[in-house]
């Protein structure tokens, strides 16, 4: 065989996709998309829910399935895609894990689709859904806050303040203190079960010296 046969082979030998076939595979993408896009909504724990990082997602699938029916369309594209897509750099940096772990699924169905693996898709689909469920709704689990504690001139009685602490929640870790002439400030890792509502906080307010008393919920190494 000699080169012109095989380039001839390469060239020949690609699969030959329909604009109707191509229409179904680009919606069976939007699908699974969507499934991922209310996944992530529905499972979000923090306060600073970001709508255009999760639609990002659905459009990294759509990418995937394109990328993908551009390999399957001809082998020398797919021989070309592997330079192109070697010197693709990026620079943003994704600060929860959480978050990597959708945009890695995002692209693990978008190959899935665009590969035409339609059963595939869907069963891992359904299947890493429910479990990102599941692991986000575990019962039992204890809530971390930074509670802030702010005094008036007069010193805080602390032995009240530790009882009235450990009333609202069994964990207590004390991370920053500051004392000047005319105010000082405290601040508290507190563990919970369930929320930390604000009956509980006026326990704390209430203490001799207490001026203010602030909760902010934390969750993984992200504050917000």
């Amino acid at each position: 065989m000699g080169k012109d046969e095989i380039l001839n082979y390469f060239y020949t030998n690609s699969a030959d996709l329909g604009i109707n076939s191509m229409i179904i595979i680009m919606f069976g993408g939007l699908v699974i998309g969507a499934f991922i896009y209310l996944t992530y909504f529905i499972t979000y724990r923090g306060v600073a829910y970001n709508a255009k990082f999760n639609a990002s997602l659905i459009i990294i699938l759509l990418i995937c399935v394109v990328i993908m029916l551009m390999i399957s369309s001809n082998i020398v594209i797919s021989l070309g895609m592997v330079g192109a897509l070697s010197i693709v750099r990026f620079r943003t940096a994704v600060k929860d894990s959480r978050d990597t772990v959708f945009i890695f699924w995002a692209i693990a169905e978008g190959l899935s689709v665009g590969s035409q693996n339609f059963k595939l898709a869907l069963v891992t689909t359904l299947f890493i859904g429910i479990v990102i469920a599941g692991v986000s709704f575990i019962p039992g689990g204890r809530n971390k806050y930074l509670m802030i504690v702010r005094g008036r001139e007069e010193s805080i009685d602390h032995t009240e303040l530790m009882a009235a602490i450990r009333k609202a929640a069994p964990y207590i870790k004390l991370r920053s203190l500051n004392k000047e002439e005319t105010h000082q400030e405290m601040i508290f890792e507190v563990r919970v079960r369930g929320e930390l509502g604000a009956e509980k906080l006026n326990q704390i307010f209430d203490v001799k010296g207490v001026k203010a008393v602030n909760w902010v919920a934390e969750s993984g190494e992200n504050v917000g």
